[in-house]
């Protein structure tokens, strides 16, 4: 994007391969006044650094999920109150082409009321990350933040923002059914009706083998099937009739990224709050916490 002058806070010496300022003290790095800071350590580490810099209230682009904890999720709730600075939190399927597109179809009241929406993830985890072993990252490490309620909360924010916020009748099914080598859980199960009396499903796993990600929304005039693998959108009518369709065969999955970070850093020149705010965040997380509540 053509910005050099950043500054890499780290736990101790590395250097990288773009010859970036490091620096490796929280205090000397706090005291900078940053344009932004970007948030993207692991999981486990998000409200240790947060906590400070929202007090200071620093410009902040954060890694989803922003926390991982109930005590945390409370303690970020107060801080926010008072926070002023233009945050995000970094959900980056929302600039996924078939999210767009769907958006702009339903802010057009093009399918009508949404009576249900279904969402499906699922991955193997030992294939996420070629050449490394899955039993050493985060995803397989309660501890560190992992199992399939945080790891692939995009879901979960996907739901909060086509359907809206959790109202009644949530309930979660969460285990450990594998012989995966983890302790945190690899399947879930989330169901509820939101604010906008839309019914919803989520399901995630570590499980199924290659890659699915996708989801349906039942509505009042079609039903919209997203494919967000195969970067494909259907909208069937009466009789399974195709109303519709758009595919984005150019799509490259770093596309998502750079959208994400230029949108963020316009609204920076422009000091406009950006989507989703960190307040957004909290809220997907507080719904991730009450599910990851009912592990078997």
């Amino acid at each position: 994007m053509g910005y050099s002058d950043i500054t890499l806070l780290r736990s101790r010496a590395k250097s990288n391969p773009l010859g970036l300022n490091e620096v490796y003290d929280d205090d000397e790095f706090m005291s900078v006044p940053f344009d932004f800071v970007i948030l993207s350590n692991p999981t486990s580490l998000h409200f240790r650094y947060l906590k400070k810099l929202i007090t200071l209230r620093r410009n902040l682009f954060v890694e989803k999920p922003i926390a991982v904890a109930f005590d945390e999720a409370t303690e970020l709730a107060v801080l926010l109150k008072n926070y002023d600075g233009l945050g995000m939190c970094a959900y980056n399927l929302r600039f996924h082409p078939c999210v767009v597109k769907i958006n702009e179809l339903l802010s057009g009241n093009i399918a009508g009321k949404v009576y249900s929406a279904r969402f499906f993830v699922g991955q193997y985890l030992p294939d996420w990350r070629p050449g490394v072993d899955y039993r050493k990252s985060y995803s397989a490490r309660k501890s560190l933040g992992g199992g399939v309620i945080l790891d692939l909360i995009h879901e979960i924010d996907l739901a909060e923002f086509f359907c809206g916020s959790v109202q009644t009748g949530f309930h979660a099914i969460v285990d450990k059914v594998s012989d995966l080598e983890i302790d945190s859980e690899d399947i879930a199960e989330i169901h509820y009706k939101s604010n906008k009396e839309i019914l919803v499903s989520i399901h995630m796993d570590y499980l199924t083998k290659g890659y699915s990600r996708h989801f349906e929304l039942l509505c009042e005039n079609a039903n919209v099937c997203c494919d967000l693998f195969d970067t494909r959108i259907k909208i069937t009518g009466s009789d399974n009739k195709i109303l519709n369709s758009f595919l984005f065969p150019d799509f490259q999955r770093n596309d998502m990224y750079l959208s994400l970070i230029k949108y963020y850093t316009n609204c920076i020149k422009s000091g406009v709050q950006p989507v989703p705010t960190l307040t957004d965040g909290l809220s997907s997380l507080t719904t991730a916490l009450n599910a990851k509540s009912f592990r078997e």
